[in-house]
């Protein structure tokens, strides 16, 4: 027995008020309980309300577990975007960021981004973490804990950029080879966000 939209934001506005405050996490609890639901619904042959008493009190602190997201929860999200690099959008994009670099490389173009490259990561990252806070946060009045946790993801690969290019900055070989690679990098992970924000919204457990 499916649940109806007036079910479905009757749990939606149970966990809003258990300061369930991410939409991604409370669509992912929000298809968790309703699935227990059911299935209580159909085994006792009880109405809806009789069956989501029943299957919260019975699995509460399972259900909130979920509710608490730690930095160890980000490692199966770094894992899924290890293996979207396999992915035919990310290899095309990888092979057209090598392209362009060997085509503009002996450019003035090359030249003057090489000069202040981590600048533009750290604009392009700012850029990125102030547009998601004002449409979500500020015209959506929503908030999302992949949108925010990309944020350090980014952030991490900034940092890494600065640490790692700096060193090698007057060795052109190894200076070449990292700027690819952090292109590489933040490109398909951009890529990959954009793949995770659009499986979202696209999910048929989206509270409207």
């Amino acid at each position: 027995m499916k649940l109806n939209q007036n079910q479905i934001q009757f749990i939606d506005g149970y966990l809003q008020r258990n300061d369930v405050i991410y939409v991604d996490i409370r669509t992912e609890m929000i298809d968790h309980i309703a699935t227990g639901v059911e299935e209580k619904m159909k085994v006792e042959d009880i109405d809806f309300h009789d069956a989501f008493v029943s299957y919260v009190n019975s699995n509460r602190k399972e259900i909130f577990s979920m509710n608490k997201k730690t930095w160890q929860s980000t490692l199966p999200e770094l894992k899924n975007y290890f293996r979207f690099f396999l992915k035919l959008k990310s290899l095309l994009a990888m092979a057209l960021i090598i392209i362009l670099f060997f085509t503009f490389k002996e450019t003035m173009i090359y030249t003057f981004l090489k000069e202040d490259l981590s600048f533009y990561f750290l604009l392009i990252f700012l850029s990125y973490s102030v547009l998601s806070m004002i449409y979500f946060w500020g015209i959506k009045k929503e908030r999302y804990y992949f949108i925010e946790r990309s944020n350090i993801v980014l952030s991490i690969l900034y940092w890494l950029n600065l640490f790692l290019f700096n060193p090698f900055e007057k060795q052109e070989y190894i200076s070449d080879v990292l700027t690819i690679v952090f292109m590489c990098l933040f490109v398909v992970y951009v890529l990959y966000a954009l793949n995770q924000m659009n499986k979202f919204f696209n999910s048929k457990m989206i509270i409207k």
